[in-house]
């Protein structure tokens, strides 16, 4: 069985990435978590390679610059499951109306509660 060379496990989590991107964009949650744990895997082999032959070839001018890459991505990924997250926490609380939170004043006015009458009289007629 042959090893893979850094350059090789950098190709597989670019590979990776756009996968990621297609099943976001997919919108199947099967597929995603999938590709999610894949990619995980990817990255926890390449740190352990690194380890192996030394962090310092990583420093090299084309790989430090592909890791710049894949880091980016990764943040746009990242950036659109959180607004995904969004959407579906919107439609679900349109479905679904008692999964909305309460709002912190709801049920006041907008200047807050009439004053309760204290005393003997309750009501006051002319």
């Amino acid at each position: 069985m042959s090893h893979p060379t850094l350059d090789s496990q950098l190709d597989l989590l670019e590979a990776q990435i756009q996968e990621l991107g297609g099943s976001l964009i997919a919108g199947s949650p099967e597929l995603l978590q999938a590709a999610g744990a894949r990619f995980q895997q990817l990255t926890v082999e390449l740190i352990q390679m690194a380890d192996q032959v030394g962090r310092v070839q990583l420093d090299s001018p084309s790989r430090a610059r592909r890791i710049r890459a894949l880091s980016s991505g990764l943040g746009t990924l990242r950036e659109n499951l959180l607004r995904q997250s969004a959407y579906v926490d919107h439609a679900l609380a349109v479905v679904v109306p008692a999964t909305q939170q309460k709002a912190t004043y709801a049920g006041t006015r907008a200047y807050g509660s009439p004053i309760r009458q204290s005393g003997a009289f309750s009501v006051l007629s002319a």
